[in-house]
């Protein structure tokens, strides 16, 4: 539909006929034309930066939200994901499919030239001498090489920029990268820092790294919910400096980490501020309620964690709450490791194997795997973690071995 309209999703209703038929005279061709018309909508205007709903509007969001759970979209999913891993510069704290992406196997010459702070057609004629890239054909922003293969040469290549180029490649207002300089998480290339400020003394590349550690594993969010703050926003709240902050994500003392869709670099990291506020706290505790501890491993509603904790299948720990002196049920270091060895949550099923989600529960679904409901209790999709374990195990022999 993009080739018509810029806005497919205002098709009516009285014509989504045509819609469909759109789309099934393509798919009746098979994968190739599926392919074939994936990559067709990336020769619209528009690039990998936009964002993948601007190139693939309302099919993205369908494939990787919508139908998560429909295995008769699995086929659709599969192709998708491996199209746009063949031809999308992802890069750490981009989502590929509502999962976050971990490592950079793709640059495109513009982001590449973003990395390194070199212009990019100069950036292209380096990369064509050496034979990475043609020197003619797509343009910048699609143009994608292996990014390991040329990583000695964009090294070679790196030019230093100014402070204020550094913070607007990252995406932070100048007071913002002013308080990451002061706290130390962000430091010039050159160990001279004075006059920092005007001077080319930074390296773009910092800029990616620093970016890098603290969107790993990142949850993609379509829009900032109740609970999430962005990590400036959290860090004043709690009239610390982010850079505390940003040292314990680092550290992986706090996990729950968001990307908002909306924006690009720092200005999209986003944390849970009660989670934050718990790690961070003046008197901390290792303590976590059920409710935050259930938004942490994955499990949506804490509704079926009080009930998985009520029926004896995970312990927790009953304690006095220290604002309301009750007693309530927390998760104590102890409770979680209990509950981590034995069960898996999708997201912490992904997290200890490096997979996405959904090739994950499709494994699982095909090897007949069910997730766990003992006297037909819904706990939603949470699994025995041997079960996962023993699957994945056979799966990646059965893949050594063909």
């Amino acid at each position: 539909m993009r080739h018509i309209t810029s806005a497919p999703c205002s098709v009516t209703d009285e014509d989504k006929w045509f819609v469909y038929n759109m789309g099934f005279q393509v798919a009746r061709q098979g994968e190739a034309a599926v392919r074939d018309a994936l990559q067709g909508l990336q020769g619209l205007p528009g690039g990998p930066h936009d964002g993948p709903k601007k190139i693939f509007p309302k099919l993205y969001d369908r494939l990787a939200y919508d139908t998560i759970d429909n295995p008769d979209y699995d086929d659709f999913r599969r192709i998708l994901r491996s199209h746009m891993m063949e031809t999308w510069p992802l890069g750490v704290g981009d989502e590929l499919l509502g999962e976050p992406v971990a490592e950079r196997r793709l640059h495109s010459v513009r982001s590449a030239a973003k990395a390194t702070g070199i212009d990019q057609r100069r950036l292209r004629k380096i990369l064509a001498a050496e034979g990475i890239v043609p020197e003619e054909g797509l343009p910048d922003a699609w143009q994608v090489f292996d990014a390991k293969r040329a990583d000695a040469v964009l090294k070679a290549a790196k030019t230093l920029i100014t402070a204020k180029d550094f913070a607007e490649g990252i995406n932070a207002s100048r007071s913002q990268f002013d308080l990451l300089f002061a706290g130390g998480v962000l430091a010039p290339y050159l160990s001279s820092v004075e006059g920092a400020g005007t001077k080319a003394v930074w390296d773009p590349a910092d800029g990616v790294r620093f970016l890098d550690s603290v969107f790993v594993g990142a949850t993609p969010l379509r829009q900032a919910q109740h609970g999430w703050e962005h990590i400036s926003k959290s860090a004043a709240r709690l009239m610390i400096g982010p850079d505390i902050i940003i040292r314990a994500i680092q550290a992986r003392r706090i996990v729950r980490i968001g990307n908002h869709a909306d924006f690009d670099g720092y200005a999209a990291l986003y944390v849970y501020h009660d989670e934050v506020s718990s790690v961070l706290s003046p008197q901390p505790s290792s303590d976590q309620s059920i409710e935050l501890f259930s938004k942490t491993v994955g499990i949506g509603q804490p509704i079926r964690m009080k009930r998985l904790v009520r029926n004896g299948h995970t312990p927790a720990t009953e304690l006095v709450h220290p604002k309301l002196k009750t007693r309530q049920f927390f998760i104590s270091r102890d409770d979680a490791d209990a509950f981590n060895q034995r069960f898996y949550t999708p997201r912490t099923m992904a997290q200890a194997h490096g997979k996405s989600r959904q090739s994950m529960t499709a494994t699982l679904r095909a090897a007949g795997v069910e997730v766990f409901s003992p006297d037909g209790e819904d706990y939603g999709p949470l699994y025995l973690r041997q079960d996962v374990d023993r699957i994945i195990t056979q799966t990646s022999e059965n893949i050594i071995k063909e």
